[in-house]
Formats: structure tokens, sequence, C-alpha cells
């Protein structure tokens, strides 16, 4: 079985965001391979949607050809996943979410957070049970948003 938190996926994702200046997510399949990478393009594709995690879901279901997910597959993002993008977790079949950083550092980032992950990932646990793990490496990833404050 895979351990998570894994080091070494969140520092990549990290330099990733602080290289391209967007938000970073990965699908991690059961053998800790990054399967599916995404950035935010909200902007670019003109798709509200198109948040670094929903890309990275995205991605991993088109590369697998699945709607859902196999067992043991985790999702790692820079920053933590809004309302839409847990819900779209609970129903991709993920297994775990990990999440570097929130909030209460945003920067420059709206404020969706009258609703956590956690408590989407907790409605929707009769859905799928997801397990949360938060603020990993906060440390490396909050002076990013930080900087961009007005």
């Amino acid at each position: 079985m895979s351990e998570h938190p894994n080091e070494k996926i969140m520092t990549q994702l990290i330099h990733n965001q602080w290289t391209n200046h967007s938000i970073t997510a990965a699908v991690i399949d059961e053998k800790m391979n990054i399967i599916a990478q995404g950035e935010t393009t909200v902007t670019e594709t003109h798709d509200p949607t198109a948040h670094a995690e929903i890309n990275a879901i995205r991605e991993a279901c088109d590369k697998l050809n699945v709607d859902k997910l196999p067992q043991d597959y985790w999702l790692y993002s820079t920053f933590e996943p809004c309302p839409l993008c847990s819900s779209a977790i609970i129903w991709s079949g993920i297994t775990g979410v990990v999440y570097a950083n929130n909030p209460k550092y945003r920067g420059n980032e709206e404020n969706w957070s009258f609703i956590s992950c956690e408590e989407v990932l907790q409605k929707g646990a009769r859905i799928q049970e997801v397990t949360l793990i938060k603020d990993f490496m906060l440390e490396d990833i909050k002076g990013y948003f930080l900087r961009h404050t007005n």
C-alpha cells in the first residue's frame, strides 16, 4: 500500500507552481506515480471549471479510459480544493487528498472557504469516503500566495 503524504511529489508540485505561476494538482496511482498533472487554466480556456484539480482528474480519467478512478488513487494539490473540485474528487473515486496551502494564506485568490474541502468530503462520504491530509508542506508554499497580496 502507498504511503501518503509524499514529500517528493508535493515538492515537485510546489516547484511547478513557483515556476509556472499556477495552482498545480496531480493524480497519483497506487505505486506513487504521477499519472496526470493539471494547472489552473480558467483564463486561458474561458472555462470556469478548469481548475488544476479538475484538469488533473480529467487527464487521469482520459488516460485510463475510465469515468471513475481505480482504488488507491490520490490527488495532491498546492492549494485547498474548492467546493467544485472537492465534489469532483468524490465523484471520480479518489481515495485521498493531500493539499499544501489553505485559504488563510490565499493572497489574491478568491475567498471560497465558506465551504471547506473537508466539509464537502464529509458530506459526500456516503458516495465515496476520502482521506484528507491538510496543510502538508504549508511553509514551502504559503509565501507564494502571500507575496501576491493587494
